[in-house]
């Protein structure tokens, strides 16, 4: 029979166009890997190989030993699951040894001992990432090293604590080689750039993208890395610093207070009472933040500390104008006439978030409050204490008054306790240096500001004692030696 007397079926006249094409690796689509190999040192055992380690056409790593040939010995013992297998990059072998890190422990897949090949598994393993704290959004980064030759790839930083971080990194995976050094740059608008000295410990090619495990090189890469994820991780803060034996060294230079600033900050600035209190045990049923509002909102000025770029704390200041309706506390507790007659505003809803509790962010919020007090020459400060935060309030000028209410979200009762600006500007004494080492600076920069007519307004008849002028004059000298 010749191929002319061949029956012609259904599936033999379809075109050959119609033929669906065999669907292409992800590799392929972005063309052929560079040529990149980097020489190492492979330790299986008590055995030293020297070779390279180079990505192979199946999308993993291997190391090619010098010769093309591995030992009979050497290939019988990387047979042994029991052999340790690991690998040290020359080019990085020095700093790797400056900083004690040891070659790089990986797995072994198998071994072509004609051939001098090493199939190494460098896959990422699933329960460190897991655990790693997340930012909220990918942080935009840039990934250099010795064994780029100059190269600086694009990265977006998915995952960070403070001993990894998981990146992915726009470039062929040929140049991410496990077990070199790379510095990992991530840049925030509220900070210099985060330097992370680390090393590649695991690498898994995609589509778009390369994912690289990171393992943080050195001490100082460890802080900056805590530093960072506390300032960008939601669930990560102090009292998980404080869990893996970190002291948050650094961590309060990004620390900002600032208005709030529309409906958004609002929903925010509730949201931190809710999870503030709730933590507490108040008031569990109320979920949504509208829960969280009173009518006093709209008569305050609401400011939020953010950590980063995480918003951790909120205060507001209610201002009265002298009405006796628009006063927090006038509602439960008779305020004096003195403050009354003297014009004062309430510190109230001052809250942290539990993920920072223990620090004193309290501190910062009220230099805040002191700010805004100064600009608006208000000589006293109202606000109330649950018993155990009295003696912080205590460090920064609070008196007590013998006052006491319930707490607005529960039945604890806390004392009433004020603020006395006039004293404080107007007289020099023991308490004077304390005051100033936390607020001297910030007092120097409202008299540059705004002048003295504020501070005026609150000394009342002591504006021109020598007192004040002592106040105003460390004010300004600390205001300049802060910057």
């Amino acid at each position: 029979m010749t191929l002319i007397d061949l029956p012609v079926s259904d599936a033999m006249a379809r075109p050959a166009a119609e033929a669906p094409p065999p669907a292409p690796s992800p590799m392929a689509a972005a063309g052929l890997p560079p040529p990149h190999a980097v020489a190492v040192c492979l330790h299986a055992g008590p055995d030293r190989l020297n070779g390279r380690l180079v990505w192979d056409a199946g999308g993993g790593w291997s190391f090619v030993a010098a010769g093309g040939h591995l030992p009979e010995d050497v290939a019988g013992r990387l047979a042994d699951p029991a052999t340790a297998v690991a690998v040290e990059p020359g080019v990085d072998r020095r700093a790797i040894r400056r900083r004690r890190l040891g070659p790089l422990r990986l797995g072994c897949l198998s071994v072509e001992t004609a051939r001098g090949i090493v199939r190494l598994d460098a896959a990422i393993p699933a329960p460190v990432v897991d655990q790693l704290p997340r930012p909220a959004e990918a942080l935009p980064a840039m990934l250099d090293g010795r064994s780029l030759n100059r190269r600086r790839l694009p990265a977006l930083v998915t995952a960070i604590g403070p001993y990894e971080a998981v990146a992915e990194v726009t470039g062929p995976a040929a140049l991410l080689v496990p077990g070199t050094l790379m510095t990992l740059t991530v840049v925030r608008p509220w900070a210099d750039p985060f330097r992370l000295r680390s090393r590649i410990v695991a690498v898994e090619s995609g589509t778009e993208t390369v994912r690289v495990l990171l393992r943080m090189a050195d001490p100082a890469a460890i802080d900056r890395a805590a530093v960072l994820a506390a300032c960008t991780a939601p669930g990560f803060g102090i009292q998980a610093l404080w869990t893996h034996g970190l002291k948050p060294r650094g961590l309060m230079r990004h620390l900002r207070v600032v208005p709030a600033a529309g409906a958004a900050d609002m929903v925010t600035a509730r949201a931190l009472r809710r999870d503030a209190n709730q933590f507490y045990g108040r008031r569990p049923e109320a979920r949504d933040p509208a829960d969280w509002a009173d009518r006093l909102d709209g008569s305050s000025i609401l400011f939020l500390a953010y950590l980063g770029d995480k918003p951790i704390a909120t205060a507001r200041l209610v201002v009265n104008g002298g009405d006796r309706s628009l006063s927090e506390l006038q509602a439960q507790v008779p305020v004096p006439d003195t403050f009354w007659e003297g014009g004062f505003v309430e510190v109230s809803r001052l809250v942290v978030h539990p993920d920072f509790r223990g620090n004193r962010i309290r501190y910062d919020l009220f230099r805040e409050v002191e700010r805004l007090s100064l600009s608006m020459g208000v000589r006293f400060m109202l606000f109330d204490a649950i018993p155990r935060l009295v003696p912080m309030y205590q460090a920064v000028g609070g008196k007590p008054l013998p006052l006491t209410k319930k707490h607005p979200d529960s039945d604890e009762t806390v004392r009433v306790m004020y603020v006395d600006m006039r004293s404080i500007l107007g007289r020099v004494n023991r308490f004077s240096a304390v005051w100033l080492a936390g607020f001297g600076s910030t007092l120097g920069r409202h008299l540059a500001i705004e002048g003295r007519g504020p501070t005026d307004a609150i000394l009342g008849p002591k504006r021109r004692g020598v007192g004040a002028a002592v106040i105003r004059n460390m004010g300004r000298l600390l205001a300049r030696a802060s910057g």
